[in-house]
């Protein structure tokens, strides 16, 4: 089945960024170690049909986020703006709900199933993934959400994107934990995992935290990526507004958890809580 139909109205909603990913990706032969923040493991990260019986092909869509960069701010680009996962089902559903017209049976993922989001996106033709993990598209680079929505109409698929990162080295030598480097990526020493992780965390991975003064997440592979010289402000209105950079103790310490979810709710950061927050921000003012 023809998918310009498809593409043409996730244009009209503003999404110029989709393409068409087959049911079944490839699986690598050895499968990197992954994170425990993400959701998955093994064939089920690959296959959409564990996700819809009958699934034969999934509309994938990229999310711009890219804005101009403001100081002072100690959170990544991404925390600073509202939550994704509140904005991108929306217009997930409003595909959906296209695809539905044509009869079949539709479900929308964004950043929750198993599935491994960036091969998705690299089957659907809207980039390549780069030696800093992430996938980068040909114009808005790597600040991008990825969502799907999985379709049990049989859409043609796109060609799998051919692009290929520059391999500068730039993320190699400037990621604060050293996590990336020609043999692959090691999660624990990502800062962004460590700013996340609960607990009480040693001194290396203090030193980590130390390294910028980001208290959730990290940019430092994206922010000297020549990939993403010159990308574009993202058109996706929401992403506009609400910007929060910085926080600071006095934004948090006095808060109840109630109050917290009240202020913050909106923002990626809120579900680790603001514990973590309060000990990210020591760390980084060398408490």
């Amino acid at each position: 089945m023809n998918s310009t139909f498809i593409k043409e109205y996730a244009a009209q909603l503003g999404l110029t960024c989709t393409g068409i990913a087959p049911a079944h990706l490839p699986e690598p032969a050895i499968a990197a170690p992954v994170c425990p923040l993400a959701s998955g493991y093994g064939p089920e990260r690959y296959d959409l049909t564990g996700l819809l019986p009958g699934c034969q092909a999934a509309v994938v869509v990229l999310f711009p986020y890219s804005l101009p960069e403001v100081k002072p701010a100690n959170l990544s680009l991404y925390c600073q703006l509202p939550d994704y996962h509140l904005i991108v089902p929306a217009y997930l559903e409003k595909i959906a709900a296209r695809l539905a017209g044509l009869g079949g049976t539709q479900r929308a993922i964004a950043d929750t199933s198993p599935l491994t989001e960036r091969l998705l996106a690299v089957q659907a033709g809207l980039g390549f993934v780069g030696d800093n993990q992430c996938l980068i598209h040909p114009v808005y680079g790597s600040y991008c959400f990825i969502g799907a929505v999985l379709t049990t109409l049989p859409l043609d698929p796109d060609a799998p994107n051919q692009g290929e990162c520059l391999h500068c080295g730039a993320c190699y030598r400037h990621c604060p934990g050293a996590c990336l480097s020609k043999d692959g990526y090691v999660y624990e020493r990502c800062k962004s995992y460590v700013t996340q992780k609960k607990g009480d965390l040693s001194p290396e991975e203090c030193a980590i935290i130390r390294q910028t003064p980001l208290i959730f997440g990290c940019d430092e592979c994206q922010r000297v990526c020549p990939h993403n010289a010159a990308v574009p402000e993202t058109p996706i209105a929401e992403f506009h507004q609400s910007r929060l950079p910085f926080l600071t103790e006095a934004d948090l310490e006095g808060l109840t958890n109630k109050q917290f979810r009240s202020a913050y709710g909106t923002y990626p950061f809120a579900w680790r809580g603001k514990k973590i927050l309060l000990r990210n921000l020591d760390i980084t003012q060398g408490k």
